[in-house]
C-alpha cells in the first residue's frame, strides 16, 4: 500500500506538439472561467471546472485544481466550453 492514493497521483494527458502544430498561441491577459474534458493517464475522461490561460486556433491550455494538486494541459478546443 502507498502513502498516496491511486487517483491522487494520476496525471492528465495533454496533446503532443505535434497535435498543436506550429499555430500562435494567444496568452490570456485574465483567465477565462469554462468547463474542460480532459482525459486522465489511466483513460477516465473528466468534466472539470478549469480556466483557459491560452489558446490556439485549435487547442486551449486549461488550469484547474487546488494546491498542492493544480493541473495544467493542453486539450482540444471542441473539449471546451465557458462557464
Amino acid at each position: 500500500m502507498t502513502d498516496v492514493p491511486r487517483l491522487a497521483g494520476r496525471q492528465p494527458r495533454s496533446l503532443a506538439p505535434e497535435q498543436l502544430g506550429q499555430l500562435d498561441v494567444t496568452t490570456a491577459a485574465q483567465p477565462a472561467r469554462v468547463r474542460a474534458w480532459v482525459v486522465w493517464e489511466d483513460g477516465v475522461e473528466e468534466l472539470v471546472p478549469a480556466v483557459a490561460v491560452a489558446w490556439t486556433k485549435r487547442a486551449v491550455r486549461v488550469r484547474w485544481g487546488a494546491p498542492p494538486h493544480v493541473f495544467e494541459t493542453w486539450v482540444w478546443a471542441g473539449a471546451v466550453e465557458r462557464a
